[in-house]
């Protein structure tokens, strides 16, 4: 309270202002979500440049007693009592915004981003920014400096500064703090230049620009190398940074969750719609609404682009949305789709194909497109498709693909062979290619269930993946929740979970042991570590017990493992594998029938034979499980022994109905199943004692405008109605909950009805037609199933709201009981502004290692991995030492703050000291608790995404050019490991340790290999 405040003033009383904000309106009444307080008046001006924490002024304690009330009524039951200063200081005054607005949009476009980023990011304030810009314009103004050396600066100074924003140092906050941190920068740019490029040679990366917009503000994020897609790589490298991906969401980077009393729709209308009906601007510059992918629809992304120029038989012509759009392809006058114009959902959706991630564009000189029929069955006056979505190439087009993807990813050139079926984009068609080996020369076969529109000058061939390995299976709560429901008994599925949790116990005490389980959970798999404990385990390290960094990284690999199998039963069953699906064409399988060949990597080829249960995720209806027969063994003269198919499961194109079709609505363009073959003694707990019919579901009725075709506006309004529309995750725990509820169980006519509206659901995104919430089954009682309990929530006091369920997946969830995480985060390696010593000259000593916490610099560890290398080369080179520490600085330097940067973006807080630690970063997970778990996963996937494609620069980086030597590779990888040990705790450096570690490894492998293969010859 401060009756004398100078802060501005609200004239009316309190609950006049706390109306406004909608913490006084009648219960009934749907509240508002603001982007901006209503008081004081300016308000909205300032929100996007400040604080999330607000000061509201009482004027008496009359006044204060009133808040505390209604904060009450609001939701705000923590309302604390102490003195907090404040100084004003005009910090986002008018003339400030204006100021720093006529200032970003002077300075390059690269750069401007990077500045806008520090400032969004509340790292510095616009009066810090502004005196800082002078000497931003003057480094533009060196000649010997290009745009792109003054945004790397800037995105390694604003790295630096956001750890000194979340300092606590007395020196990090005094005065000129901010300034002294950017000298410091420019400083180590000018004394250690860059002289490599540290990003791997894969065709299909571009610098990707990202920008979330949340309900106050916006967040700037980037660039990061990531898979490009056709739009992006049909214009020239210098043009990619005009395209920007735009994800909408809450403060903390959560998806929008809609409360019913909340009217989400005019929030999203009146925050999203400006910006995709009129552009967002930012630093000056606008961008107009392009389009998006399928897999990025379902997080609330989109694709942004500001106009460019390009030159065109000599003249310039402009590049916009809309020109993109229109050089897509033909969309009108379809004879496979006349409607497709009319719906925007199902426009927007084909216009999705080309803004798939895809590696890069295969040019693959097709001699003959062969257009082949679908095969088709109507059976009860349903018309079915054996074909759809699957098409045939040829072995030289598969094997040419494969040569040009192992060209630009060294990581697959160890992989013998070459796949078998890829999943593709080629012109207006997507689908699967799978071999056919009677085809000769360079040829492809598409059918008209894989056209989707028309763009026949776009005729290389797309990969979005390719299928050179089988995946492992992996049960979930619905899977578990059907087969149950089917006759299988509930030890069988604790037989599994039981091993999955001994195992994750038993990997602490063995390094081989902890491979094997990362490797099975694919934890570490872009720092390879799995490969790198093989190795330590090999050369007699057999443990890395008392190693702080590796103990708090298994310390998080085993808490992930946990809370998989706890609150998803993502259970492992080993001989159990997920396969792609393909079709038949020689028509050898009979009804009922599948064939599968099993090739792990490198390793040896068998087949699936005899009784197999076959499902595809997600399974939500009785009849989405069938059992159906393996045929084993290629059979003599057949076609499935000249061509294997090798990592998929082969369909038969007979019968009255394609099984694919039966299994939750499959198809072959790309959709993968789960097969338990039964014949293993181990599985055989997995028979079914009794299927069921599987369901049919009408096609799903298209929403179409009223006589008049697409536009980009009625997609924009698509989007805003997906956001606030997509109910498929209501259905599907609902069908769960209700499952466990009911006597019935699965069987339950509210299950049954919740299967077809989940049709409806996953058609949405193409028909546009939203499942009427009012339509869901509502539960069978308000109480629910423990385990559909928030993670965040401690159930065992909560017994009011949550019932111990007696299903599966309820004895299952008890049965595991998480480690306390009181303080999870105690030892970790987080981001901080204090930095280890630095070097003074050569390379250091054991013994300087020796006070270090990691295990690698004490005496046993250190002279075993040394006596290996010095088998190959010398670990002192006086001729060469300076060069290669001076490059692994460089390394390191490059890829802590590459790594930083990845740990602040892939964060789910919001708070102030908000950023993943190193181990998280290493072992791919995040450890926060969080209420979205689903949002939480896709936060982890593009974390092992970004740290993939560092550490693939990194490798390649350590093995050189092309020319150089195995022993040039192993050189340079052995002092990079002398730079990670020397530089201790500090941020990065550990795991930078495991990737040099990992190169000394493959440079001794690639020796001995070469030295095998001079001895053969």
């Amino acid at each position: 309270m401060e009756p004398n405040s100078t802060a501005p003033r609200y004239d009316g009383s309190l609950e006049d202002s706390l109306r406004q904000l909608s913490l006084g309106s009648p219960p009934m009444s749907r509240r508002n979500q603001l982007s901006a307080l209503p008081i004081p008046p300016d308000h909205e001006r300032v929100a996007p440049y400040a604080s999330l924490a607000l000061r509201l002024v009482c004027v008496n304690n009359e006044e204060l007693e009133k808040f505390r009330k209604l904060s009450k009524l609001a939701g705000f039951p923590h309302v604390s009592s102490h003195e907090y200063p404040f100084d004003r200081r005009n910090l986002f005054s008018q003339d400030a915004v204006e100021e720093y607005s006529q200032w970003i949009r002077k300075l390059p476009w690269k750069v401007a981003f990077q500045v806008e980023a520090i400032v969004r990011k509340r790292s510095v304030d616009l009066r810090e920014m502004l005196e800082l810009l002078p000497y931003i314009k003057q480094l533009l103004r060196r000649r010997d400096k290009d745009r792109a050396w003054v945004s790397s600066l800037l995105r390694d100074f604003g790295t630096k500064v956001y750890s000194l924003y979340r300092s606590d140092s007395l020196e990090d906050c005094a005065p000129g703090a901010v300034r002294r941190c950017f000298d410091k920068v420019v400083q180590t740019f000018e004394s250690h230049p860059q002289k490599r490029n540290f990003r791997p040679t894969d065709g299909s990366l571009y610098e990707a620009l990202h920008v979330t917009i949340t309900p106050t503000t916006m967040m700037l994020d980037g660039p990061y190398p990531e898979r490009s897609n056709r739009v992006v790589r049909k214009y020239d490298v210098v043009h990619q940074e005009s395209f920007i991906r735009v994800t909408f969401a809450e403060e903390g980077r959560l998806q929008y969750r809609f409360d019913r009393e909340i009217d989400s729709r005019g929030f999203i209308q009146s925050r999203v719609g400006p910006i995709l009906f009129d552009g967002l601007v930012i630093a000056g510059r606008k961008f107009e609404f392009l389009a998006y992918s399928q897999s990025a629809l379902k997080e609330h992304s989109v694709w942004f682009v500001k106009p460019f120029q390009i030159l065109i038989d000599g003249s310039v012509e402009w590049v916009r949305a809309q020109t993109i759009i229109d050089s897509l392809g033909n969309f009108d006058n379809l004879e496979f789709d006349p409607t497709l114009p009319y719906c925007p959902a199902r426009y927007a959706a084909r216009l999705s194909q080309a803004f798939t991630a895809t590696d890069a564009s295969v040019s693959v000189n097709v001699e003959e497109i062969i257009y082949l029929d679908d095969i088709e069955v109507t059976t009860n006056g349903q018309k079915y498709c054996f074909t759809d979505g699957v098409g045939t190439m040829s072995q030289e087009v598969a094997r040419e693909i494969w040569r040009r993807l192992r060209r630009t990813r060294k990581r697959l050139r160890s992989v013998r062979g070459h796949p078998s079926a890829y999943q593709v984009r080629v012109m207006g068609s997507k689908g699967m290619l799978s071999v056919d080996y009677r085809l000769r020369g360079r040829a492809v076969c598409l059918r008209p269930s894989m056209i989707k529109f028309e763009a026949p000058e776009a005729r290389d061939i797309e990969i979005a993946r390719a299928f050179d390995r089988p995946t492992p299976y992996f049960l979930n709560r619905p899977l578990i929740m059907l087969l149950e429901g089917l006759g299988v008994d509930f030890r069988v599925f604790k037989k599994f979970q039981d091993r999955a949790v001994q195992e994750t116990e038993k990997a602490a005490l063995s390094l081989s042991k902890a491979s094997k389980l990362l490797e099975c959970y694919g934890l570490g798999s872009s720092f390879r570590l799995p490969s790198v404990m093989n190795s330590l385990d090999k050369v007699g390290i057999f443990h890395l017990n008392g190693d702080k960094f590796y103990e708090k990284s298994f310390e998080f690999a085993k808490n992930h493992i946990l809370r998989l199998l706890k609150n998803h039963a993502r259970i492992p069953v080993p001989g159990a594998w997920t396969l792609v699906g393909v079709a038949d064409v020689h028509n050898y399988l009979q009804p009922g029938e599948v064939f599968a060949c099993i090739r792990p990597l490198n390793g040896k080829a068998f087949f699936l034979e005899g009784p197999v249960v076959i499902s595809r995720s997600p399974t939500i209806h009785p009849g989405d499980i069938q059992l159906v027969n393996a045929i084993g063994s290629p059979p003599p003269g057949s076609c499935f022994e000249s061509e294997p198919l090798a990592n998929t499961v082969v369909f038969s194109i007979l019968g009255h109905r394609p099984l694919p079709s039966c299994l939750g609505g499959g198809d072959l363009d790309g959709d993968i199943y789960n097969v338990i073959p039964l014949n293993d003694p181990d599985l055989r707990g997995f028979n079914l004692k009794q299927t069921h019919q599987p369901a049919s579901y009408a096609p799903a009725q298209k929403r179409l405008l009223d006589g008049r075709k697409s536009t980009m506006r009625d997609v924009a309004e698509f989007v805003m109605d997906y956001i606030v529309s997509d109910v498929l995750g209501i259905i599907a725990i609902n069908w769960l909950i209700i499952a466990d509820q009911s006597p019935l169980g699965i069987t339950d006519p509210d299950c049954i009805r919740l299967a077809n509206l989940h049709s409806d659901a996953v058609d949405y995104p193409k028909s546009g037609n939203p499942v009427d919430p009012g339509a869901i089954p509502r539960l069978k009682h308000r109480i629910k199933p423990d385990w559909n309990a928030p993670e965040t929530v401690d159930v065992h006091n909560l017994t009011n709201k949550y019932y111990q369920s007696e299903c599966a997946i309820g004895k299952l969830f008890r049965a595991i009981d998480l480690p306390a995480e009181n303080r999870p985060m105690e030892g970790a390696t987080r981001i901080s502004t204090r930095r280890g010593h630095h070097r003074g000259g050569g390379a250091a000593s054991v013994s300087e290692f020796s006070d270090q916490p990691s295990l690698f610099g004490t005496d046993h560890v250190y002279e075993t991995i040394e006596t290996c290398v010095q088998e190959y080369i010398a670990t002192e080179d006086p001729f060469h030492q300076q060069r290669f520490l001076e490059e692994a600085e460089e390394m390191f330097s490059h890829y802590s703050t590459e790594l930083q940067g990845i740990c602040i973006t892939h964060t789910l807080s919001s708070a102030r000291n908000a950023a993943l630690t190193e181990e998280e970063a290493m072992v791919g997970t995040i450890v926060q608790k969080t209420s979205q778990p689903r949002r939480r996963t896709d936060m982890i996937s593009r974390l092992r995404e970004n740290t993939d494609i560092l550490v693939r620069g990194i490798r390649e980086t350590l093995e050189g050019e092309e020319e150089e030597t195995e022993e040039d590779f192993l050189q340079r990888a052995w002092y990079a490991w002398q730079i990670a040990l020397e530089k201790g705790r500090e941020f990065g450096a550990q795991s930078f340790g495991w990737v040099a570690l990992g190169g000394v490894f493959e440079a001794i492998r690639k020796i001995e290999e070469r030295e095998i293969g001079r001895r053969i010859r």
